[in-house]
């Protein structure tokens, strides 16, 4: 089992479900490690169809631990250099090499809005109350933008067992978020190498043989991580929901507290692990997104 850096070249829009504020549906400025677990699984399942028991529950529960232990993806202008989210003066954006890039100004150039309405078969004319807006996030900035090359990249890693990394090859094709059947959500993978020196860094790996993450209590956090009320916070606190997928109607089986991405946090909470971009308790067992 080892530590695998995957670099992603945006193809489409995508658009990452965020929060609805009336009828406009915002996106996310990041690809959180549950969306990339659920997209890396889905195709998983479709390039071996014919060889998994779609019915048999504990299969299906085994191929989605393969990919689990999977960080949240940040955008690159480049595909090396990697936005660091962050916190500064209260606000959230990303740090790059030459500036700090507010959220606000990271959505003037990359993030557009598509306006819907779904229509009566018969009439022909809008539904009423049926109008609504999506954000996506666009490959390339709507106007020049200083240090960007051809496209938006897609950063993150993922720790996985000897001989599964064979199916992350190059080429590999993925779909995220919402409206994938209608031309959106593509990520071509250009990328899955061993972390760097420096990859561990961003990724607080240790650098010893037991390649864990430690929390870096000065630093901004890559990853959602589960605190309590004696956690020290500088940034903001969520409640995440546990969401059990495995019937056709999901459940709420749980919801805890976790710092945001961007985070600062000295957090008393011992043994955390990796899953789905979330830092959580080890004795944690987390069938949900």
């Amino acid at each position: 089992m080892g530590w695998y850096k995957l670099v992603f070249k945006q193809k489409q829009p995508i658009h990452v479900g965020s929060a609805k504020w009336g009828v406009v549906n915002e996106t996310e400025i990041f690809i959180p490690g549950s969306t990339m677990w659920g997209a890396l699984t889905n195709i998983y399942l479709q390039n071996k169809e014919g060889k998994i028991d779609t019915g048999d529950e504990e299969q299906l529960k085994k191929i989605g631990a393969y990919f689990q232990t999977i960080s949240n993806f940040f955008p690159s202008f480049d595909g090396k250099d990697i936005l660091q989210p962050t916190y500064q003066k209260g606000e959230f954006g990303y740090l790059s090499k030459e500036e700090f890039i507010p959220e606000d100004k990271f959505r003037f150039y990359f993030v557009d809005t598509m306006v819907r309405t779904a229509i009566e078969p018969i009439s022909r004319q809008a539904k009423d109350e049926s109008l609504h807006e999506f954000n996506y996030i666009l490959p390339k900035p709507k106007q020049k933008l200083e240090y960007f090359k051809d496209s938006l990249y897609w950063i993150g890693i993922i720790q996985i067992d000897d001989g599964k990394e064979e199916f992350l090859d190059k080429n590999l094709k993925i779909f995220i978020g919402a409206d994938v059947r209608y031309g959106y959500g593509e990520l071509e993978l250009l990328k899955c190498g061993s972390l760097e020196e420096n990859d561990k860094k961003f990724w607080w790996i240790e650098s010893d043989n037991t390649q864990k993450i430690k929390i870096q209590n000065e630093e901004s956090s890559p990853y959602f991580i589960e605190v309590n009320e004696n956690s020290e916070i500088e940034g903001e606190v969520l409640l995440i929901p546990q969401i059990d997928f495995k019937e056709n109607t999901p459940k709420l089986t749980d919801a805890k507290f976790f710092s945001s991405v961007g985070s600062k946090v000295k957090s008393l909470i011992q043994n955390l692990k990796l899953e789905k971009g979330k830092l959580i308790k080890e004795n944690q067992n987390a069938n949900s997104t």
